[in-house]
């Protein structure tokens, strides 16, 4: 496809416009200037044409923003080496000394360049535009991209400029890809065994699988995701809340297309001072719920903190697979153990001892492969469907080698069958299923993980009574 970057000083409008592009609100917009930090990456279509279009932080030759060379030098790498038409946002309302530097900075890439005079809300501010011509950019573009005005003046103007410099956009849109949104899958609920075996939900086979990296500020997220797609994705950096919108890569590991998610740092609530942090922590968790699998960072040297905890409940409570990684492991005190590390996890929080728990220095590529190898093993173990009959003998056999009364009369299992994957559903018919207890279901779940291997994702079990049609 081709790229797309949107460039130009804080608050002129770029998210605002990335955003019109993405039909979403994928980029935090806010009035705070140099909200925008990393690159965001959305789809779109013009015309049936597929582009990808990017998002970059604010361009300032000077800044108190300790910060500032990293944004800049991030925009700017885009800009030359990978986008194919550039749009240089302005804003109606002031002309800046920065601008006329940066458009010559970016007019050495030699590419395509076109300048979109924004805030243009009114008649009244055409005449605003005048001014901007001594840019020197012969394309100008007045838009109003909060209200939605221009932006297909813009469209056409895109598609006119790669008409000019030869693409054959008649070849780009029967290249294009389509791009379909997921059906969120029901869980049926029934209790006839035949309909639940013909009723099972199904996830397609090749589908892409979604993996959010979580985890408190500084737990080295984004070292993780630029480490793994190899480039310098999200800007690094030992500033707390560096990262603040949930950066995305597509890309293909070991035969698997995978969409890998860098998130914001999730502080408590008390911590939270802003309205922009509010929005990030706010992204962060919706992509815990888009996730198939989190992977969770923490600091080894903080170990599991209450702060982590709350984090890996907003996973468990979402019903999503879970790896936890120990970061800086090659850098941990002398004398301490991966047994022991790993049995002090557990013990701090034995909700979720069905966790993977990993050891990494996400800086290595080994390291960080082995990890992400873990997390796409738990998706595809979300996946597994298995017949009645092998689940129905699992669950009995279990209840044959511990038993409890039910209502007088020993608990009995008729069937098992599943109703659902990603994550796992199952519905146990049985004779009483009010009189289990929570020890007692959690004895059957743990042999259930134990005989098909269900390890590092939730699994549903609801027990369910027989039918009349089957008697007692």
């Amino acid at each position: 496809m081709k790229n797309i970057a949107i460039l130009g000083r804080p608050n002129v409008g770029k998210s605002t416009l990335f955003n019109r592009f993405a039909g979403r609100r994928k980029s935090i917009v806010d009035p705070m200037a140099g909200v925008t930090r990393d690159i965001s990456m959305a789809c779109t279509y013009i015309d049936d044409i597929a582009f990808n279009v990017f998002d970059t932080g604010g361009l300032l030759d000077i800044s108190d923003d300790v910060l500032n060379e990293k944004v800049r030098e991030k925009a700017l790498k885009t800009a030359m080496e990978e986008a194919d038409i550039l749009l240089f946002l302005v804003d109606a309302h002031q002309y800046h000394p920065d601008d006329r530097h940066f458009i010559n900075t970016i007019r050495k890439s030699g590419k395509p360049i076109i300048l979109v005079v924004n805030k243009v809300d009114a008649d009244s501010h055409n005449s605003l535009i005048n001014e901007f011509y001594s840019l020197g950019i012969k394309d100008i573009v007045p838009i109003s991209a909060e209200h939605n005005n221009g932006i297909d003046d813009l469209r056409e103007k895109i598609l006119e400029l790669l008409e000019s410099v030869g693409v054959d956009l008649d070849a780009e849109r029967g290249s294009s890809i389509d791009i379909k949104d997921e059906e969120n899958l029901e869980e049926y609920d029934n209790n006839n065994e035949e309909e639940y075996d013909n009723e099972i939900t199904t996830e397609e086979e090749n589908k892409i699988i979604n993996i959010a990296i979580v985890g408190k500020p500084n737990a080295g997220k984004s070292t993780l995701l630029n480490t793994l797609i190899g480039k310098d994705r999200s800007i690094v950096s030992d500033i707390a809340g560096t990262t603040r919108d949930a950066i995305d890569e597509t890309f293909n590991f070991k035969g698997d297309d995978i969409c890998l998610v860098d998130t914001a740092g999730i502080r408590k609530k008390k911590n939270v001072n802003t309205d922009v942090e509010y929005y990030s922590v706010n992204r962060a968790i919706k992509a815990i719920e888009a996730s198939d699998v989190c992977i969770l960072m923490l600091d080894v040297f903080e170990g599991l903190t209450d702060q982590d905890k709350t984090i890996a409940n907003l996973i468990i409570e979402r019903r999503k697979g879970i790896v936890i990684a120990a970061n800086k492991w090659d850098i941990r005190e002398e004398g301490i153990t991966w047994n022991d590390y790993e049995a002090y996890m557990k013990e701090t929080f034995p909700v979720l001892n069905y966790a993977f728990y990993a050891r990494v220095c996400a800086t290595r590529k080994n390291d960080a492969e082995k990890l992400l190898s873990l997390a796409v093993r738990v998706a595809k173990t979300r996946l597994q469907r298995f017949e009645t009959h092998a689940l129905t003998e699992t669950m009995v056999r279990a209840t044959r080698e511990y038993t409890i009364s039910a209502g007088g009369n020993p608990f009995k299992i008729y069937y098992v069958t599943q109703t659902g994957v990603n994550p796992p559903a199952f519905a146990v018919f049985c004779n009483h299923p009010h009189k289990l207890n929570s020890h007692y279901k959690r004895y059957l779940e743990n042999r259930f993980r134990e005989m098909f291997d269900f390890r590092g994702t939730p699994i549903i079990l609801n027990f369910r009574k027989r039918g009349k049609k089957y008697g007692d």
